[in-house]
């Protein structure tokens, strides 16, 4: 089986060296390109073929959200996971609008890397759990099933998928949790997106989330 081609993009060398040494350590990986900025990484993209990306949401020149829209557009296939502090949480929902498929943060452990590169790769969405939490509101919602402005509920299994999701679980993972198949566990998902009138999951997850649907 080939590797996973990875390019990494962040404006520290030393973060980005670090990271690019944890990568090319585990079986299966292997880093291609390293960028110091999302213009640097556009002029990399024609001449490299990776698979996934590892992207920093704030850099200089030329932004994580405007580099993966335009990443996108050149290759439509690419898998996108941002990389982002704790405090950048608000810039989750713009990243997901431009294609992330998922997120990180900078303390990540290695772990938690390779899970979610696996996972992204396959084609699902990855999002960590603590990163997540920083969206949470302040208060609890009165009625965790009701999307107010929809004026929608969810179901029980619903929302059950809805957690799992937002934990980061596959569609696999949630079927076998749930006793379920992964064709019923990717039906729910698309009424959930329709329900909330969400664009995809990761959307999805960061409106749930931060309307107090669900906590992390």
């Amino acid at each position: 089986m080939d590797n996973i081609r990875i390019i990494l993009v962040d404006d520290h060398p030393i973060f980005s060296g670090g990271l690019a040494l944890l990568l090319n350590n585990i079986t299966g990986f292997e880093v291609i390109g390293e960028a110091e900025n999302g213009k640097r990484f556009l002029e990399m993209l024609s001449g490299l073929d990776p698979d996934v990306v590892l992207m920093d949401i704030r850099m200089p020149v030329m932004n994580g959200i405007d580099t993966c829209r335009e990443a996108l557009l050149l290759k439509p296939g690419l898998k996108v996971i941002a990389l982002t502090m704790f405090a950048e949480t608000h810039y989750c929902r713009s990243m997901a609008e431009a294609g992330a498929h998922g997120f990180l943060p900078k303390n990540v452990s290695g772990a938690e890397l390779e899970k979610a590169i696996r996972t992204v790769f396959g084609g699902q969405y990855y999002f960590s759990a603590p990163l997540m939490k920083g969206l949470s509101p302040e208060r609890p919602p009165s009625d965790k099933l009701h999307i107010a402005e929809r004026d929608e509920r969810l179901t029980e299994r619903e929302y059950e998928v809805l957690k799992h999701i937002a934990q980061g679980l596959s569609s696999q993972e949630i079927a076998d949790k749930l006793f379920i198949s992964v064709r019923t566990v990717e039906g729910h998902r698309a009424n959930l997106i329709a329900k909330t009138g969400t664009r995809n999951v990761v959307d999805l997850v960061i409106y749930t989330i931060r309307e107090g649907i669900i906590s992390v």
